[in-house]
């Protein structure tokens, strides 16, 4: 059964800060830190370490040394009548760009995986404004103590009167405590709440959406930009809906993208044929779900919140397949194109009852993709295979694309990447799933120097970490080209037949590369000319142009 637990930074939180702890004699515990420990222990939540150790990465000490260290902390802490449920460290130097490295999640990821912890109803406790960085990047609350740094980053970082409806995530405190003693106060103060709650959501209907804790299910199934564009919705309801049980949608081919994500409590996996859609509904019926928001807006979507049981069941007005005349609650959708991730959020106008969401006062909205430490790892390790680990730029190329018409020619993709090589001396890695091996091996076939095929190598979470580390990615219409936008990885997309106001790369930064043809963006598979006219309009010359300006203005 998923629990929840206290993650402790260590250096300034649970011991004297004194910079680098290179030796044992410099490792003093702060008072009350056994105390506070007892108090978690007795209590039954899980009181997690969680630390950065640079000096590893650095130079200064060894793992061996680290080791030493923490097992001598854990016998001061055993003869105290306390004790630690676990100890995670990133000893990476800060250039590594690991996934560990605090504010990343990667530990708090790993930990939670290990230890089965509900990230999102947890709490994290540190002397460092990233350590509440950290807390909320998973949903969780951040607790800054004053000791070590603490008392100095909240003078330097005074709190916002109030967070921006749209802020990726802050670091402003939940609470701020004198020490580790007081926020484990803080901390059991609120679980008792919490319980309490708990007590009296007992005596609500299982739907009722007036309980203390909403029951929130996002029907999302595919694809994968799609998915992609609908995550800011669930970061918003997170944040609007912190004690909410949220659940997902998803088809079975798309499941890793949101697997595991620490804002979830629940992804339903929506398998193929009439089976797997029955097997769902009944699922979904017996969770008690409240509230269904269909992002998909198709019958078969619809239709699941109809049979989910929910009493209000949202979608948009101009949903296809007259899938809206299942809904009771319709989200307004304004003429004119609007882009994708705009449309889904005007939903949490109608869940919440008011506006949330208006373009004219809305920052950038967050993209809650999350990679383990395994993927970075698994980059690491590709990299390294490949002769990439110190290349700069890395470049990725992505020719793939679910419609044929929607790619660039192959003829083009092999004489910009042989153009990068021998310009750029980049780096260069062919993406795409299994079915692109064929297709990345007839382009690297035709490219003199020796690009990297990660074509059926990767997948979803892997492909993310990848595209996280990359330089650049050169991409038609595609899943990974939003997996990247959505990373705030520069993107160059080739757009033809679909219209990049509805789905091109969302954000700022990126560039899409596009033909006046009087017939694009027509939106339609099979071409009226035969071949796609749009795609091949696009010359080597002004996408090599493009590179070169974005990664110069990058720099």
């Amino acid at each position: 059964m998923k629990r929840i637990a206290v993650f402790i930074d260590r250096d300034g939180t649970i011991n004297e800060e004194t910079g680098y702890v290179d030796s044992l004699a410099k490792f003093r515990l702060l008072p009350g830190v056994t105390e506070a420990l007892r108090r978690l222990n007795e209590s039954g939540i899980p009181a997690i370490v969680i630390t950065n150790q640079s000096g590893v990465g650095r130079g200064y000490f060894s793992m061996d040394f680290l080791d030493t260290l923490h097992n001598r902390m854990m016998m001061e802490f055993t003869e105290q009548g306390c004790r630690l449920d676990g100890i995670y460290i990133c000893p990476h130097h800060p250039d590594e760009n690991c996934a560990c490295r605090k504010p990343k999640p990667g530990m708090l990821l790993s930990a939670a995986k290990e230890n089965e912890i509900i990230l999102h109803a947890s709490y994290v406790v540190g002397d460092k404004m990233r350590d509440i960085e950290l807390a909320h990047r998973v949903g969780a609350k951040g607790i800054l103590v004053l000791t070590g740094y603490g008392a100095e980053e909240l003078r330097n970082n005074p709190p916002m009167p109030q967070i921006p409806v749209g802020t990726e995530f802050n670091s402003v405190p939940d609470h701020v405590a004198a020490n580790l003693s007081e926020a484990v106060e803080w901390v059991l103060g609120q679980v008792k709440k919490q319980s309490q709650d708990a007590d009296v959501a007992a005596g609500f209907s299982l739907r009722s959406k007036t309980a203390p804790r909403r029951r929130i299910l996002i029907v999302k199934p595919s694809s994968l930009g799609d998915i992609i564009h609908s995550l800011p919705v669930l970061w918003e309801l997170r944040r609007l809906y912190p004690e909410a049980y949220i659940g997902w949608v998803v088809k079975e081919v798309w499941k890793d993208i949101i697997d595991d994500n620490p804002l979830l409590d629940e992804v339903i996996v929506l398998k193929k044929g009439v089976r797997g859609f029955y097997s769902a509904i009944r699922h979904i019926h017996g969770s008690g779900y409240d509230t269904v928001i269909d992002l998909q807006g198709l019958f078969r979507s619809s239709a699941i919140s109809l049979l989910s049981g929910a009493s209000e069941r949202i979608g948009f007005s101009n949903a296809r397949e007259l899938a809206y005349l299942f809904y009771n609650h319709k989200v307004a959708v304004p003429p004119g194109t609007i882009h994708a991730v705009e449309r889904y959020l005007l939903a949490l106008n109608v869940i919440a009852s008011k506006e949330i969401f208006s373009g004219d006062k809305w920052s950038r909205p967050h993209f809650p993709l999350y990679t383990d430490i395994e993927d970075f790892e698994w980059v690491k390790d590709f990299l390294r295979a490949n002769n990439l680990s110190h290349a700069r730029p890395v470049i990725a190329v992505n020719p793939s694309a679910r419609w044929e018409k929607k790619r660039w020619p192959i003829s083009s993709y092999a004489a910009l990447i042989n153009q990068l090589i021998q310009e750029l001396k980049a780096g260069i890695i062919i993406l795409g799933s299994k079915e692109d091996i064929l297709l990345a091996e007839e382009i690297s076939s035709l490219v003199s120097g020796r690009p990297a095929v990660a074509a059926g190598k990767t997948s979803l979470k892997t492909l993310t970490a990848l595209l996280e580390w990359v330089d650049l990615l050169v991409t038609n219409d595609s899943g990974p080209m939003h997996i990247a936008a959505a990373l705030r990885t520069p993107v160059i997309a080739l757009f033809g037949p679909t219209n990049p106001g509805l789905t091109g790369p969302y954000g700022d930064g990126h560039i899409v590369i596009r033909k006046e043809i009087g017939c694009s963006p027509c939106l339609r598979r099979p071409c009226i000319h035969g071949r796609p006219l749009c795609m091949e309009a696009i010359t080597v010359e002004e996408v090599m142009e493009t590179v070169k300006a974005k990664l110069v203005n990058s720099e």
